[in-house]
């Protein structure tokens, strides 16, 4: 059996085996190693993990180079980001996907299974970000800003706009009802006049 590290979505982690590791199931059958001798099995749901890592993952074959290989990016919804090389194409399955990949950072080669429930999107890229993320994050507000103040512009010319002829017709409508000289115009038939002075 695979031995796995299965860390959660509150940051607690779990050391185990699993029959197989995939994520067509919505729960992990476990048998965990634990310290204290007391716990022997979990069943974990899945929608409860952030990711699990295969122990024992061999070295790439001679001959591959990950930096020919595509570039992946996950981003998971507590707002980390994993950079990595991905040796075959991810295993799309009912509540995840298994990864094969090359860590960027350190060059490792590890097969991850993430559910969907933990992943916010995989981002297939040309070349890596080297900004710094408060960089990057700045850029991205900055951005936002932008377009924020651009909409609210376009809104309060819109608004203006809006404004200056029904005000216009208001006006126009009171002059012609003074008539040329000031005069008060005879009312329409069918006009209610009551509350007129």
């Amino acid at each position: 059996m695979p031995e796995v590290i299965v860390s959660f979505l509150d940051g607690e982690t779990v050391y185990g085996e699993v029959p197989v590791l995939h994520m067509d199931d919505p729960f992990l059958e476990v048998e965990v190693h634990s310290l204290d001798g007391n716990t022997r099995q979990a069943l974990v749901p899945v929608s409860a993990v952030r990711q699990i890592d295969a122990n024992s993952v061999p070295p790439l074959e001679g001959g591959q180079d990950p930096k020919e290989m595509p570039r992946v990016a996950l981003h998971f919804l507590d707002g980390q980001v994993f950079r990595a090389h991905v040796v075959t194409p991810a295993v799309l399955q009912r509540f995840g996907a298994v990864w094969d990949v090359v860590e960027a950072a350190h060059g490792d080669h590890r097969i991850l299974a993430i559910p969907y429930t933990a992943l916010k999107a995989a981002f297939y890229v040309r070349h890596w970000d080297t900004r710094r993320p408060e960089d990057r994050q700045g850029l991205a507000a900055n951005s936002e800003r932008r377009k924020l103040a651009e909409i609210q512009a376009r809104r309060s010319r819109a608004t203006v706009a809006g404004r200056a002829p029904r005000a216009a017709g208001l006006m126009g409508r009171v002059a012609a009802a003074r008539g040329p000289a000031g005069e008060t115009a005879e009312p329409e038939p069918g006009t209610d006049t009551t509350n007129a002075r």
